[in-house]
């Protein structure tokens, strides 16, 4: 082969090397949370965070920026340079739930202003009910709701949680009517089931799992479209009364609207791959989710859905931000 081919050929294979590395933003990165430390977006942002560093070689730092239900590191993202240096771990309560409750008050558009980037994970809820409460299945439960109409309740952690609007979901399609009693966090919520104080709860997997050791309450569906690693003899609620029933909660990553798309692209290459790495898919199934790396185009599709429909639930509520 001639030297001149050679060189193009070495020149080209270069330009392709140099073309993928400028896909990755310069960094630093910044991968912003919406809630204070301890809750799942960090415990997720920080799994994640060191073995991406580690894999591009740019610096990866987690910021937390609570407030508004994740709208003030939303709308810091919102309007940072559209370069992929700014992230955001959000969720299906943070970027579809809030805001709708939100609308009208928000410096940015959250359809317009924030692009997603790749699904990291996503969850079941538990439905859990009191031991005393003489239901062992969605079907019971539905039945003893409508036999008693107003004597039940439910406990959530707050208005305009994904628990509360997923109940309502599973009210306004089971046709029943059960009063809802928000409380200032899942964990209070859960521990007045427990207390027989409230009736039901739809808990995240890892806190319904560990309070059934209590014998105070019991699991009796999932909220998933099929049933979980963790719970096989749980069915789901489509499958004990409800067939179109299914809320499933997620987090992934989003940067700012108008970034190029092959830094999105390789942003989400990147994530992915640190996502299936055996000891990062081990904690995040430890935290009762089910790893699933997803392609821009793909988490675009959930993030849009999702925004349509607890954006309608928020508005037949009428859900107002406090």
């Amino acid at each position: 082969m001639k030297f001149s081919k050679l060189l193009a050929i070495a020149t080209l294979a270069g330009a392709c090397i140099t073309a993928l590395a400028d896909d990755m933003p310069a960094g630093p990165i910044r991968l912003l949370v919406g809630f204070a430390p301890g809750g799942a977006n960090d415990a997720i942002a920080r799994l994640i965070s060191t073995p991406l560093q580690n894999q591009t070689k740019t610096t990866v730092v987690v910021e937390n920026k609570p407030g508004v239900g994740s709208n003030v590191a939303a709308g810091e993202m919102a309007r940072a340079t559209p370069n992929g240096q700014v992230l955001l771990l959000g969720s299906t309560g943070g970027q579809t739930i809030a805001p709708a409750i939100y609308a009208g008050k928000l410096p940015f558009d959250p359809a317009k202003d924030i692009q997603p980037v790749t699904l990291i994970s996503r969850s079941a809820l538990a439905v859990v009910v009191h031991d005393g409460l003489p239901v062992k299945n969605i079907s019971e439960l539905i039945a003893y709701a409508k036999q008693n109409p107003g004597k039940l309740n439910y406990s959530t952690g707050g208005s305009g949680t994904g628990a509360h609007l997923g109940t309502e979901y599973f009210k306004s399609m089971a046709g029943v009517s059960i009063t809802h009693i928000p409380y200032k966090g899942d964990a209070p919520a859960l521990q007045d089931v427990m207390a027989g104080l409230a009736h039901v709860n739809f808990a995240g997997l890892p806190a319904a799992i560990a309070a059934t050791a209590s014998g105070k309450v019991r699991i009796i569906a999932v909220t998933s479209p099929k049933r979980v690693p963790q719970l096989p003899n749980i069915p789901t609620v489509a499958e004990s009364g409800l067939p179109d029933y299914s809320v499933l909660t997620w987090y992934g990553v989003f940067t700012t609207g108008g970034t190029p798309a092959p830094v999105v692209k390789r942003l989400a290459t990147e994530i992915g791959q640190v996502v299936n790495q055996p000891a990062v898919r081990e904690s995040i199934v430890k935290l009762g989710m089910e790893p699933a790396p997803s392609t821009p185009e793909e988490f675009a599709k959930l993030f849009q859905a999702d925004m349509d429909r607890w954006g309608r639930m928020v508005r037949t509520l009428g859900i107002k931000a406090d």
